[in-house]
């Protein structure tokens, strides 16, 4: 063999070889990297399949790969609205779930429930305070020498109305009405608690249209559903929880830029749904997490401010068993880098 019929045979071995192992060594044309495991989580909704715009982030990020492409394979539950979410997040069954950022306020303050909020998507309360389109009040102030219904318990927002008001709410006759609207229908109560992404157009359907009172308008501080998670997964686990939120964040994005697509979406989830319904709560939803806020810095933006208003009328109210530390329920580190003059930035 010539000198040169070695060399050509010696390059061939060699370049036919095992690929190199050193780092960053180029693999085989051709050949797909060995893609990284998904990270398996749940997400439980703080009630049952409908078009909140949270659950709606989630469903929109799980249906088209959002989740996927940030590494996580997540598993989609719907609480039956007994609080169970909180309970299973508290043990790890759950990673991330909804709630207000009153109730996460009341679940630390009363329980000790290590919840953290890491994006507020509802920039205003979902609770306001329905009249008959007929009825002659026009102001709180009229309310006295009326029935007024609450639910459950009388709310912190309620008493912070009166107060900025001016309401004596010893002329006023209060009545605990559940959760049915009909007896606003039936007029077995002249000022009902509504929550805004529902209740009026289910009264509409029944043929009763509404006018509200909406305590934000007064002046009360409040702020709607966010995502939440435990104080354990931010400290342990943050770039899952940065991961998860860029992804339903996105599908918020798209929720937003075109709501009908993303009500077939919901569709899926609560088959069993109005789809006229689902459109009023996912528009209403929209339209209380669009604010020269979330304008400028994206959906799920926050302010401390807004929290801190929000613990002191808690507090003031009885709403709260004790003042807590408003810094530890709630984060900006997941949100703050995902948007660029209020667009989400996608990898």
């Amino acid at each position: 063999m010539t000198r040169l019929a070695v060399l050509l045979a010696f390059i061939v071995a060699t370049g036919c070889g095992a690929p190199s192992s050193a780092p960053g060594a180029a693999a085989s044309i051709g050949a797909s990297p060995t893609p990284r495991p998904l990270e398996t989580v749940t997400f439980m909704a703080g009630f049952k399949a409908q078009a909140n715009l949270p659950f709606v982030g989630v469903y929109v990020a799980q249906k088209r790969g959002y989740f996927r492409a940030q590494g996580l394979d997540v598993t989609i539950q719907h609480s039956a609205g007994s609080g169970e979410h909180i309970r299973l997040l508290g043990t790890g069954a759950v990673q991330f779930s909804t709630g207000s950022a009153g109730d996460v306020m009341k679940r630390v303050a009363d329980a000790g429930v290590p919840l953290v909020s890491v994006a507020t998507i509802g920039q205003r309360g979902e609770q306001a305070y329905a009249v008959r389109a007929d009825s002659t009040i026009r102001t709180p102030k009229d309310w006295e020498g009326r029935l007024v219904g609450y639910k459950g318990t009388v709310s912190a927002d309620y008493l912070a109305l009166l107060k900025l008001a001016s309401v004596d709410r010893s002329k006023i006759r209060e009545v605990a009405v559940g959760f049915d609207p009909r007896v606003l229908v039936l007029g077995q109560v002249e000022v009902y608690p509504v929550f805004t992404s529902n209740e009026p157009d289910t009264l509409e359907r029944l043929g009763v249209p509404v006018r509200l009172f909406e305590p934000w308008r007064f002046g009360v501080p409040s702020l709607g559903l966010t995502y939440i998670t435990t104080r354990d997964m931010v400290a342990t686990r943050a770039d899952t929880v940065r991961r998860f939120v860029a992804a339903a964040l996105k599908g918020i994005a798209d929720a937003v830029a075109d709501p009908a697509a993303a009500v077939d979406i919901v569709m899926e989830f609560a088959p069993g749904e109005d789809r006229a319904h689902q459109r009023f709560m996912l528009d209403t939803e929209i339209d209380a997490a669009l604010t020269d806020l979330t304008r400028t810095q994206g959906i799920g933006a926050t302010q401390r401010a807004d929290w801190a208003r929000l613990h002191d009328v808690l507090v003031e109210n009885g709403a709260l068993s004790k003042s807590i530390d408003v810094d530890a329920v709630f984060t900006e580190r997941f949100t703050k880098d995902l948007y660029r003059d209020g667009r989400i930035v996608w990898p």
